[in-house]
């Protein structure tokens, strides 16, 4: 009797244990946004398609997209979630692999049907992606 006590606790113990999540999407379309020679910034580019796989990984505090060229980011802070009346926002302050400083950002768009999209902010350029979750 003590061993199926011992098994059943051990069991319980094993069930119970967290996992990390990790998300993993597929982005449709790209724009892009960047600032001009006077440092104002210009108008979106027309959205083109496009099809790479993005992963947000909590366990390993990273975000990689998986263009071309692999652009890896890791999570410095995870910001507070942002709820308005059209978004819901999900920021992280990261750095690439060169230590270059980025904010990401996962919209939810509410008022467009719950469009996701995200966001990738350097200093002078941002690149929006519309994704859908693999």
């Amino acid at each position: 009797m003590k061993i199926f006590k011992y098994l059943l606790f051990v069991f319980f113990c094993t069930t119970f244990t967290t996992v990390a999540q990790q998300f993993r999407f597929k982005t449709t379309t790209l724009s892009v946004l960047e600032k001009d020679n006077k440092g104002d910034w210009g108008k979106w580019s027309k959205p083109e398609a496009t099809e790479l796989y993005v992963t947000l990984d909590y366990d390993k505090n990273k975000i990689v997209i998986y263009s071309r060229e692999i652009q890896h980011y890791t999570i410095v802070e995870y910001l507070e979630k942002e709820v308005t009346k059209t978004d819901e926002i999900n920021s992280y302050l990261c750095k690439n692999q060169l230590g270059t400083a980025v904010k990401i950002s996962f919209f939810t768009r509410v008022d467009l049907g719950n469009k996701p999209q995200l966001y990738v902010y350097f200093k002078d350029f941002i690149f929006c992606y519309d994704i859908v979750e693999e």
